[in-house]
């Protein structure tokens, strides 16, 4: 009987032993199978990752003129865009810049000295819904138009207008709440915005702001119009209040207004700013007027009137006359005169001419 009990014992332990074994390899080629199968769903997903992944950008180059300087053939910059886009809520964007890569002059010949590298945008895009979007990072602010399509190749003039860099900052570091709302036959376009982190990089004799909140409202297609000479219509209401990066800064508000109107062979666009301070005093103002009018063969006459006013400093009233070739879709070759008072070393007076692409 203990025989019997002993064999029987014992053919149970091998039993346990091989099921335990089959189970186990059962379980290994399960684990194996579940990897083969989810490797290519891994790779695929990895690889529409980096297919999400889109490389840009664009450069100019100037040869100028100066009434007052030395003759100058300048490099402006090379940009890089990164963009990222995968069909999902999240987007990204961002731009990096090499500021005056060289410029060669007669006195200094080919020099580096004011090249910088300067990240002008980074920044995470989330969709809301169909009528809202939030924006984190660094971006342009969204004040008027030039703005926010100043890069050479979308612009029809080398120089751009004294109002649109000397009473707000270009770009700041925070969020944004933006969309568009349909209004009867128009669409409003919004943009909400607010400083986070204080810019911490000064170009040249830029000056630097905190506490920046404003928004931008833009009504595109005012008119209704309809036809071969209609064309878009904007009109841009813009507010903002900033102290300057400097001890003992009042806080300015600024009020502005830009528009753009397309008709037949015309383009007519432009901006107008009032700053005042808290306390009811001038803070500057400024505008500019610009037209551009189709010659054919992708040619452009380019007229621009301009105005600026700053409290620390002397009046500048400018005039602009040019014609601008579309070479390619993204290539443009400009020429023009800058006449006028007002002395500014990034915009000097005088004949400038440039070739800007777009990559």
């Amino acid at each position: 009987m203990f025989f019997a009990e002993t064999v029987i014992m014992g053919q149970y332990h091998r039993f346990a032993m091989y099921r335990s074994a089959m189970l186990s390899s059962l379980l290994t080629l399960s684990v194996i199978s579940l990897c083969m199968l989810c490797k290519p769903v891994v790779a695929e997903e990895a690889d529409a990752f980096w297919r999400a992944f889109h490389v840009g950008g664009y450069t100019s180059m100037d040869a100028r003129l100066p009434r007052t300087e030395a003759a100058q053939l300048k490099l402006n910059q090379v940009s890089m865009i990164v963009t990222w886009d995968q069909g999902t809520r999240v987007k990204f964007f961002s731009e990096l810049e090499l500021e005056d890569p060289f410029s060669y002059d007669h006195h200094d010949g080919v020099n580096t000295k004011q090249s910088y590298v300067d990240l002008e945008r980074f920044y995470f895009d989330y969709n809301l819904n169909e009528k809202a979007n939030i924006r984190l990072g660094r971006f342009l602010t969204p004040a008027g138009r030039w703005n926010q399509l100043h890069a050479p190749p979308l612009v029809w003039t080398a120089s751009r207008p004294l109002v649109t860099t000397r009473l707000f900052p270009s770009s700041i570091n925070g969020a944004m709440l933006f969309g568009s709302l349909p209004i009867s036959h128009m669409d409003m376009e919004y943009q909400v915005y607010a400083e986070a982190l204080k810019d911490q990089r000064q170009d040249g004799d830029e000056v630097l702001h905190r506490e920046v909140r404003g928004a931008r409202l833009a009504f595109n297609n005012i008119l209704g119009l309809s036809g071969n000479n209609a064309g878009l219509n904007t009109l841009g209401l813009n507010v903002m209040s900033y102290q300057k990066d400097i001890h003992g800064s009042p806080t300015y508000h600024l009020y502005g207004l830009d528009f753009l109107l397309e008709f037949n062979r015309w383009e007519f666009s432009g901006e107008v700013y009032e700053r005042k301070t808290t306390g009811g005093d001038d803070g500057g103002s400024g505008a500019y007027v610009q037209s551009a009018y189709s010659l054919g063969s992708e040619w452009y006459w380019i007229t621009r009137l301009e105005t600026l006013h700053e409290v620390d400093s002397k009046n500048a009233d400018r005039w602009v006359l040019g014609m601008t070739k579309r070479v390619k879709p993204n290539q443009l070759l400009k020429f023009e005169f800058i006449g006028g008072s007002g002395e500014y070393e990034d915009v000097p007076r005088g004949f400038v001419t440039s070739f800007a692409v777009m990559f």
